[in-house]
């Protein structure tokens, strides 16, 4: 009778040699056919995971196909990978830490690959001996073995190589940060700091700007990891009270995108677009000033859209005699700030902000006028309307209840 023979994995019910050895002959017959097999997984990957697609196709099919044809030897020869077979997959992992990719998608791709090999391993099996397919509960302790090892040898040395990729690059965005706020934007270092980051010294630059307290220095990396999957050039790192970021050669939409997606409704301010590193130091400037705005609506608040509100929040205590409207400390009636924007956002008629409020014009009017009233401001002058809406950006309170749907 023959005797079962403990698996490398550690399975005291694995069939001897001579039941393995259809098994043996499956993995090898589907090793014949390597080329197609690593081109399907690869194409697998790629359409679950379209981060890879800046990835060379060749290189990622190349080492798809020697994954799989050691991991199919393994199989047929009943032994767990070699020394050699995971220091491979730390190369890999390595690799594709250098390339941006993270962490999650290099294991996802790990099990995509060893599902496609399962999948085409039943199929053979189907194919050539129906009865023998059960047998393939066999592999199973073995195969989820190297899919242990290799993937984790792989994440192990992904951490390694981000760990210390991102050391160096947020000490360097860190210095380069500090020379753009300093002005010191002519030095020699600030362009060779630039050129060590990736960015062109004389390209447009765009700055980012979110609080600090959002983005902990131990969770920039996560998000630098993120940002670094778009096309272009971007770096991020903490400053003070804010984390800035600034990129070359990518739209604004998708930095806001990928920020929102780290951290869902996180205020933050966008900087103008702007040529070499004095464009830079005046772009974060232009971040940090709609930053300020951003924090008392929440989302995304651009510069070129909010220039003047932004820039004059800056001077807003000096501006506070001019601007903020003489209630006492009360609040205005929520009902007549509504009537004051929605003339200003309805062309300045009184019977498009009736239509858009669902109220008679009349109404409208009499509220414009008791804005007049209360702030001293004509909101249907032009210094009247610019002054009003210049309060109500810079000086936001709680706006008082309604009390009379009428008036």
């Amino acid at each position: 009778m023959a005797v079962a023979k403990r698996s490398p994995s550690g399975d005291s019910s694995a069939t001897d040699d001579a039941d393995w050895e259809p098994l043996s002959r499956l993995c090898r017959a589907v090793a014949d056919d390597l080329p197609d097999v690593a081109a399907t997984i690869t194409a697998s990957i790629r359409a679950e995971h379209p981060v890879y697609e800046p990835l060379p196709w060749n290189e990622h099919l190349r080492f798809i196909q020697e994954q799989t044809k050691q991991l199919l030897v393994g199989l047929a020869g009943r032994r767990l990978p070699t020394r050699e077979q995971t220091a491979k997959a730390r190369e890999l992992g390595s690799r594709r830490a250098e390339q941006g990719l993270p962490v999650e998608i290099l294991l996802d791709g790990f099990h995509i690959g060893y599902r496609e090999v399962w999948n085409t391993l039943l199929d053979r099996a189907n194919t050539l001996d129906p009865e023998s397919a059960p047998r393939l509960i066999n592999l199973v302790n073995l195969m989820w073995s190297w899919l242990r090892l290799t993937s984790s040898a792989s994440a192990d040395a992904h951490s390694e190589t981000l760990r210390s990729q991102q050391a160096v690059q947020i000490n360097l965005t860190h210095r380069f940060l500090r020379i753009l706020r300093s002005g010191e934007t002519h030095s020699e270092e600030a362009a060779h700091l630039a050129r060590a980051l990736s960015f062109d010294p004389d390209g447009i630059f765009q700055a980012f700007c979110v609080p600090a307290t959002s983005s902990p220095e131990e969770d920039l990396g996560r998000l630098q990891q993120r940002l670094a999957l778009h096309r272009g050039t971007v770096q991020t790192a903490n400053q003070g009270s804010v984390t800035i970021t600034v990129c070359q050669d990518m739209p604004s939409d998708a930095i806001i995108e990928t920020i929102h997606q780290h951290r869902p409704h996180l205020a933050i301010g966008v900087g103008l677009s702007r040529r070499g590193l004095a464009g830079a130091a005046a772009s974060i400037v232009d971040a940090e000033r709609t930053l300020a705005l951003a924090t008392q609506g929440g989302g995304a608040v651009d510069f070129q859209n909010d220039w003047l509100f932004a820039t004059l929040l800056t001077h807003r205590h000096q501006l506070a005699p001019l601007l903020q409207a003489d209630q006492g400390g009360d609040a205005l009636p929520a009902h007549l700030v509504a009537a004051v924007r929605a003339y200003a956002e309805n062309g300045f008629s009184v019977a498009a902000a009736a239509r858009a409020l669902h109220v008679h014009p009349n109404t409208v009017t009499y509220r414009l006028e008791r804005w007049h009233q209360l702030t001293g401001w004509t909101p249907r002058t032009l210094d009247g309307l610019m002054k009003s809406l210049l309060s109500l950006r810079l000086f936001p309170t709680p706006a008082e209840p309604d009390t009379d749907s009428a008036g």
